[in-house]
């Protein structure tokens, strides 16, 4: 008798009728980067935050180039740490804070690396290590990539992005493990993605999402804000085998640049709607080798559903979840030519009615 699996998703966003709410404008008029923002809040929204690499390509996309243009990340006074992938349908609740720090730390140093143990240690981010690389893409066969060449952090996580997705992000344990499997035998430790700056947006978003040029940002005194390079591929001279695409630099917030504004010209008065789509999935015998109850497989399962709805259009700001049925599971076998598939079919069918709304 056939077992089949069965994978409710819930995918939800919010969908505004008219225009996009986060269009990117090149204002070429040199202000400081206080006048700017004022500006930017009085014509638009704010100064630019830019969420991710998908983000970054449509800013450089949808402004003509020029050089240097301010954007809305500005030094702060609170240290926090962050992970270098910034996509927030990423993570499960709490996964973001997952640490496993050694014994002792974090103490100095701004960016974190995985020991053999599996245990993690901060350091200078200029120092230079071997780094695991995630792969969301589908670039290669592997999740996580090891790269066996001396980098820093900020060298090590261009390198990932260009290549892979971003340095890796280590969300709970079962991760963790699978990480220090990979990195036993070599006897080194690695870069991960965790990183710890002061650095806040304009807007007060919580976007993790940094482009630094290598060796910045500069450790200045004083205000310090950001500026982005609209050369697409900015040369590296230290490390002349590969470029940075549309690079950041600070500066002090006093100079006058060209700036970014993001936001809608003109004002609509219609509220984003809510749209949600129940959809079951169904795992076939052959997917069955898989540990379908294994966080870490459900996670991979996911990533490879959202990269697939991107490349058929889904908004950016889409979230992709598995829906947990009444008893706290999210999957169920159910047995081909039982009484109870058909009735638990139409029960299916009337949920995925109910709970699609505009």
């Amino acid at each position: 008798m056939e077992t089949l699996l069965y994978l409710t998703l819930l995918i939800s966003g919010f969908y505004t009728p008219s225009s996009c709410l986060h269009q990117y404008h090149l204002i070429t008029n040199n202000m400081n980067w206080t006048d700017a923002q004022s500006y930017c809040r009085a014509h638009y929204t704010d100064l630019a935050t830019v969420d991710d690499m998908e983000d970054l390509n449509r800013l450089m996309t949808s402004v003509s180039r020029y050089y240097w243009s301010w954007i809305g990340l500005k030094k702060g006074d609170s240290m926090k740490w962050h992970w270098s992938l910034a996509d927030r349908h990423f993570y499960r609740e709490g996964e973001t804070e997952f640490r496993n720090w050694d014994t002792g730390t974090p103490q100095n140093g701004n960016c974190a690396l995985m020991s053999t143990s599996g245990l993690w240690n901060n350091t200078s981010c200029d120092d230079q290590h071997h780094f695991i690389c995630y792969d969301g893409k589908q670039v290669t066969n592997q999740t996580y990539v090891l790269i066996q060449e001396n980098r820093t952090w900020i060298d090590a996580q261009s390198y990932c992005r260009q290549y892979h997705t971003d340095l890796v992000s280590v969300r709970n344990q079962t991760e963790n493990t699978e990480i220090e499997k990979k990195i036993s035998l070599r006897g080194l430790p690695v870069w991960i993605g965790l990183f710890l700056d002061s650095w806040r947006w304009s807007d007060q978003s919580d976007s993790s999402f940094r482009n630094w040029l290598s060796g910045r940002p500069s450790t200045d005194q004083g205000d310090t804000c950001t500026l982005v390079s609209f050369n697409r591929y900015y040369y590296d001279y230290d490390y002349y085998d590969y470029y940075n695409y549309a690079p950041w630099i600070n500066d002090p917030c006093g100079l006058n640049y060209p700036f970014i504004c993001y936001g809608p010209a003109v004002e609509t008065t219609e509220k984003p709607q809510l749209k949600r789509h129940v959809v079951r999935m169904k795992m076939t015998p052959k997917d069955q080798h898989l540990n379908i109850s294994d966080p870490a497989v459900q996670d991979s399962i996911l990533q490879e559903i959202r990269n697939k709805l991107k490349e058929q259009g889904l908004p950016a700001d889409t979230k992709v979840t598995w829906k947990k049925q009444p008893d706290g599971k999210v999957f169920h076998k159910e047995e081909e030519g039982s009484p109870k598939k058909e009735e638990e079919e139409k029960k299916m069918k009337k949920s995925m009615m109910t709970k699609r709304e505009l």
